[in-house]
């Protein structure tokens, strides 16, 4: 079974095409308070969500992350290594925020921007959240990603906070070596959001980790779906 997490603000929803293109038993999930899931404080914290996906189905499977769902799919391949088989990784990053040791990251300030927009008008910035992950002048890609989030249910504001809190806080960097589950990255080569260079540091950090730039911005498994859906069905089928 292949079991996928998306990132933030969406629902599971925004993998209904991958999911038909992959024709593979696959589980798309809501991250608390996305999508149809409730949602408690506290609730996105990595360690304490991977440790419940990991109660929640038992055995070793196979894991798709985006974005969000990368950081936390990938906290679940080091802290329980028996549940993954296999990862893969689309626009992720063990670290969102830039620092002295870690250059590929946002700078911080632009974090805190957005954390003041998403407080006065939490729409707005998701809206425009939206529209940095597709990039520019991909219209059709923001109205895709529009609908997937209304029609798979508005994420609520206070999730919104926590998960940008996470995305802030988190460094999952220490976590890379302990990943022993083969583990694909897939990254759009223009990605705005999480750039190609952290990637490919990700990549160079992990144990037995690859690296396919492919499609555009920051969700290339929507822009380049088929390329993307081959990508993951021959990297299970090894």
């Amino acid at each position: 079974m292949l079991f996928l997490v998306h990132g933030w603000g969406l629902n599971r929803r925004v993998f209904a095409g991958l999911e038909q293109a992959l024709a593979l038993p696959c589980a798309s999930l809501d991250l608390p308070g996305h999508g149809q899931a409730p949602y408690e404080p506290g609730a996105l914290d990595p360690d304490t969500l991977a440790a419940g996906l990991a109660a929640c189905y038992p055995g070793a499977h196979a894991w798709l992350g985006w974005s969000l769902g990368g950081l936390i799919t990938l906290t679940l391949a080091a802290r329980h290594p028996e549940s993954v088989s296999r990862l893969i990784l689309i626009g992720a990053t063990p670290c969102f925020v830039r620092a002295d040791d870690w250059p590929h990251g946002t700078e911080p300030a632009v974090f805190q921007a957005f954390a003041k927009q998403l407080a006065v008008d939490h729409e707005a910035a998701l809206r425009r959240f939206l529209t940095l992950q597709a990039g520019a002048g991909a219209r059709s890609e923001v109205r895709a990603l529009m609908a997937d989030l209304e029609g798979g249910g508005v994420p609520q504001p206070q999730a919104l906070a926590e998960g940008l809190a996470v995305l802030q806080e988190s460094d999952r960097r220490p976590l890379l070596r302990a990943v022993r589950a083969p583990t694909l990255l897939l990254h759009g080569i223009d990605d705005t959001i999480v750039s190609i260079e952290a990637a490919r540091a990700t990549a160079a950090l992990m144990p037995d980790a690859r690296l396919c730039a492919i499609g555009r911005g920051h969700a290339p498994f929507l822009n380049a779906l088929p390329q993307s859906a081959a990508l993951i069905r021959d990297f299970l089928d090894e």
